[in-house]
């Protein structure tokens, strides 16, 4: 088999909490480490990061870290203890953090002014129903339509089309602020319901002097109601089937898997497609064959990446996980149902760096050239060739480390390290001597290399140039 096209993103937590854990992790397949907001401290992320950058440095694999928002989670206030619930219970909600036997508290100020009769009410990632018959403010009535344990802090999932609740809370502003100044490479937005959530995030890094990039977490309706234009505001998507599966029925959510890997497409945005992928090996050795399916469509779909979450956070086999998924993908990818396809072309007259990538994924079919090397100083160079989606591997090759760990995300591009030189020639060269260095080419190998002239000049990528390698 060839190398691995499409990336694995693998959630950080307490069972791979140690420096060795984390170099398996990286030696497995990791490609980006996510730092879940919604548990753990300032110090254990901070504790993550020195981790993920030393393991990294020493198996020279650049590994991106992407910083996830919690966004504005709705939780059960403090219960007297905890209770079953059984079908057909009446229930009484009201507002607040603590009440009485009877009645379940809520933390959420305007409870019974944004519900209406009728609503359906999920608790504990939809394990648990409930359907509203009155209100009577403060009170809101309801029934148990699915039962389960409820208790203090379980997650209470609203509808959300009449919530009064911002994009960004105290908490995720304050997790922002830990992102950017501790040099987290992306930051992933919860809840976003409008392309002006994922700019007043870009607004607040540019603000500190960063060009932090967004990833938007596609999982309301009205995300999905505004999806072409949230993708184009942001600079990579993830769909978070988890809240996708409660908004919608389940039925629904592998159309909108579909529907949001051909948005990003269309705009040339990576998409991780994300939640419970191998949720089995949380505990199991293996996968379930549905799990293994799960993870092989989202690859034929066209994923850059697919996530790993509880499995590797708090699973009992974090590396097991990682190296099962790598191999879900190889198999995928190296199967002759596998042909994943390019966007569309856009109307011209189109910018010189999508043409130029383009024309390099020709040159490198019709030559049957062993590769594309692409010198990037920020990065958009091999985006645009991996949207292309060659049939043939990307070295990407750039003086910035940040950048090289960006590109971490991309399907099928691998970086390297490679100071800017004033002469095509001598960049040239010193792209080969790196290529027959790393054993990726022989002499008489063909290479498309892909740069911007006059060289080193960010955002001016212009020109192709074909290579036999001596």
């Amino acid at each position: 088999m060839g190398p691995r096209r499409a990336k694995i993103v693998c959630t950080l937590g307490p069972a791979c909490a140690t420096p060795e854990k984390i170099q398996a992790l990286i030696s497995a397949g990791m490609d980006v480490a996510r730092l879940n907001f919604s548990h753990g401290s300032h110090e254990d992320h901070a504790r993550a990061i020195t981790m993920v950058r030393e393991a990294s440095e020493r198996l020279r694999k650049a590994v991106a870290i992407l910083g996830d928002l919690c966004g504005p989670k709705i939780r059960v206030g403090r219960l007297p203890a905890p209770r079953e619930v059984c079908p057909g219970e009446a229930l009484q909600l009201v507002a607040g953090d603590a009440s009485d036997d009877a009645t379940v508290p809520v933390r959420y100020p305007t409870l019974a002014l944004d519900l209406r009769e009728g609503d359906t009410i999920h608790l504990d990632d939809g394990r648990m129903r409930l359907r509203v018959t009155a209100i009577d403010p403060p009170v809101v009535r309801v029934t148990v339509e699915e039962g389960g344990d409820l208790r203090t802090g379980v997650g209470v999932h609203l509808p959300s089309g009449n919530l009064q609740l911002d994009a960004l809370t105290d908490k995720d502003k304050q997790d922002l602020m830990f992102a950017l100044t501790h040099g987290v490479d992306y930051i992933a937005v919860s809840f976003v319901r409008a392309p002006e959530d994922v700019k007043l995030v870009r607004d607040i890094s540019e603000a500190w002097g960063r060009q932090l990039p967004v990833v938007a977490k596609i999982e309301t309706p009205q995300a999905i109601e505004h999806l072409d234009a949230i993708v184009e505001a942001s600079d990579a998507v993830m769909v978070a089937r988890g809240d996708l599966g409660v908004e919608f029925p389940p039925e629904q959510v592998p159309v909108l898997q579909r529907r949001v890997l051909a948005s990003a497409g269309l705009h040339r945005r990576p998409v991780i497609v994300a939640t419970e992928m191998l949720h089995s090996m949380v505990s199991s050795t293996r996968p379930t064959r549905a799990e293994a399916s799960d993870v092989a469509t989202a690859i034929f779909e066209g994923a850059d990446a697919t996530m790993l979450s509880g499995e590797t956070a708090s699973g009992e086999h974090p590396t097991l996980a990682v190296s099962m998924m790598a191999r879900i993908i190889a198999a995928a990818e190296h199967s002759p149902y596998y042909s994943p396809k390019g966007p569309p072309p856009s109307p011209p007259p189109i910018p010189f760096s999508e043409a130029t990538a383009r024309m390099a994924v020709m040159a490198a079919r019709d030559t049957g050239a062993r590769l594309i090397a692409a010198f990037t100083q920020g990065g958009d160079t091999a985006r645009l060739l991996s949207r292309e989606r060659p049939s043939v591997p990307v070295v990407a090759f750039s003086p910035s480390e940040l950048i090289r760990r960006r590109l971490g995300l991309y399907w099928g591009v691998t970086s390297r390290v490679l100071q800017p030189l004033r002469e095509t020639d001598e960049m040239v060269e010193a792209v080969q001597a790196q290529l027959l260095g790393n054993g990726w080419v022989a002499p008489g190998d063909r290479i498309v290399v892909v740069f911007g002239a006059p060289i080193a000049v960010k955002g001016r990528t212009n020109s192709v140039r074909i290579h036999q390698v001596r």
